[in-house]
């Protein structure tokens, strides 16, 4: 059995996979006349992605009949003293991620006159102006740490203080960077173009895919290997085009990585369509007319679907195109294709985030150890009785000290003062997946004859089966959650351990080892496994 590692990842991976398939539903066609193209102004050098936005050609669109423009308007005249309509395009440039995290910034165009006397005080300082390297901006009040410049009536940029200078600077020098060169060459056209350069970012994404490898299913593991085979992403959405309403494009680094791409995208969704037809037909009667017939039919439109949406290769060029009549159909398919992937995401994501919570634990009880040369019991009175959980003993080493400090250690969990913190449980101690009361928890310790808490005074040498070897806290069904300042914890049969735990609807659990390390068990683990790895001084060999 593997330790689980940590899960960043899987959500990224799997939205990476999903994404994938997702922009497929949002892209649009490109004419073959003549256009203006998007262009390079404002896009740095380390400039990742530009998403751009025809606001007012949106706006008068018949395919926006029915989209609330009266209120998008009335919402900028109030904030910006112009009418949504009057907003010609917004572009968005985010650059190379810096030590806090990415940057980036904003062009918007207009069709009329832009006056800064107008804007709403709430939204922007336009009574203390500022200088950015000679240039006069305002701070936005409702974003701190972002300014606004009016290059000039019909031009603002919004960014940050140092990112304004480089969009500028980008601006004036013609910038010659990766997505500056692409940029220059996509005509402008549609309502929403994204482009996004995959090849700068490849060295964080394969960091975090390496992290989670192990925890993506099976059947989607190869979408591991995208961010290797594509350099750039560009997508358009034209909702006024009734045939090619969508359209992505994926750029491979070479031929035979826009090949392998291509039998992996392929590969990907077969394995979504399987799963999901499993699911859709499971409990229909093959011998039943209909239910043959219903079965029929959702293959016949999984396979309609998979071919509309498998990308088409031409050179380098992966393109994936849908019409508008049949997008909201392909989004829903698509979904449903993906659905089995996002599920294992969401509960890889889940698993994740409880390690993590274990992990914060484990770590609050070894620092209690270091401090105090035995570990973190329940909280007694001087005759011995239980008044508090080992949870509350722990609070100063989880960033909880003045939460510590609010308790009456003299008193139980119960008593008038005491219960009213049970409201004020740390996040740490709520599961992600697992529904509960509020002020319990499911992380306990388990509790019986010669398990690791059974001696009040036990220090991590007194644990001769190993560190990493023995159990010090699990993960209850939701139905068995405690109060988290109660002393009690879930009690386990020793010769049934496993029992305890299931509830018939996970498949497995995690387990907070004594060494500080979390570990998923599944339900089915070797009982006689399970029961030496609970035992903190039973000389049994653990194979896990």
């Amino acid at each position: 059995m593997h330790r689980f590692a940590s899960t960043f990842l899987t959500k990224r991976l799997a939205t990476l996979a999903v994404a994938v398939a997702t922009l497929s539903l949002a892209t649009i066609a490109v004419a073959q006349t003549e256009r203006s193209r998007i262009g390079d102004a404002f896009l740095s050098p380390d400039a990742l992605a530009t998403i751009v936005v025809s606001v007012s050609d949106t706006m008068a669109s018949p395919a926006a009949e029915l989209y609330p423009t009266e209120v998008a308007d009335a919402w900028c005249e109030q904030n910006f003293g112009i009418a949504a309509r009057d907003i010609n395009q917004i572009q968005v440039i985010v650059g190379n991620p810096g030590p806090n995290g990415p940057l980036g910034g904003a062009v918007i165009s207009f069709n009329a006159d832009f006056d800064a006397k107008r804007l709403n005080p709430q939204m922007v300082d336009t009574q203390q102006p500022i200088d950015v390297d000679g240039n006069t901006a305002y701070e936005i009040a409702a974003m701190p740490g972002m300014v606004m410049y009016a290059k000039d009536p019909r031009t603002v940029l919004v960014a940050s203080e140092n990112y304004l200078t480089v969009m500028l600077g980008a601006e004036s020098e013609k910038s010659t960077g990766p997505l500056a060169r692409m940029a220059a060459t996509i005509p402008q056209a549609g309502n929403l173009t994204v482009m996004t350069l995959i090849e700068p970012m490849r060295p964080m994404i394969n960091g975090l895919v390496q992290m989670q490898s192990e925890q993506i299913p099976d059947p989607f593991r190869g979408f591991t290997r995208i961010p290797d085979l594509i350099d750039a992403v560009v997508m358009r959405v034209d909702i006024g085009d009734p045939e090619e309403e969508m359209k992505l494009v994926m750029v491979a680094g070479d031929e035979a990585k826009a090949d392998e791409c291509l039998d992996t995208m392929k590969q990907g969704m077969q394995a979504g369509q399987e799963m999901l037809l499993a699911q859709m037909t499971q409990g229909l009667n093959s011998d039943d007319p209909v239910g043959a017939a219903t079965s029929q039919y959702m293959q016949r439109l999984s396979d309609h679907y998979i071919g509309m949406m498998t990308p088409r290769k031409d050179g380098l060029r992966l393109t994936i195109k849908a019409k508008a009549s049949q997008g909201m159909a392909v989004q829903g398919v698509l979904v449903g294709l993906l659905l089995p992937a996002v599920q294992a995401a969401r509960e890889s994501a889940r698993r994740m985030s409880s390690a993590n919570n274990l992990k914060q634990i484990g770590l609050a009880i070894h620092n209690y150890h270091s401090a105090y040369r035995k570990l973190p019991q329940n909280i007694t009175s001087e005759d011995g009785k239980p008044l508090l959980s080992w949870r509350v003993a722990i609070l100063p080493f989880v960033d909880q000290l003045d939460l510590y400090r609010e308790f009456k250690l003299d008193e139980p969990w119960d008593s008038p003062h005491n219960i009213k913190l049970m409201d004020k449980m740390p996040a740490l101690l709520t599961h992600p997946g697992i529904p509960t009361a509020a002020g319990t928890t499911v992380y306990q310790r388990p509790t019986g004859k010669a398990f690791m808490f059974a001696n009040s005074e036990l220090r991590f040498r007194d644990v001769t089966d190993g560190l990493s070897n023995t159990i010090m806290v699990v993960e209850s069904v939701g139905q068995d959650a405690v109060q988290w300042t109660k002393p009690t914890d879930i009690q386990l049969d020793i010769e049934q351990p496993v029992d305890a735990l299931e509830d018939g609807t996970r498949q497995g659990f995690h387990v907070l080892l004594a060494d500080g390390a979390v570990v998923y068990l599944v339900n089915t683990i070797d009982p006689a496994t399970f029961k030496a790895m609970l035992t903190r001084a039973g000389q049994e060999v653990v194979d896990f």
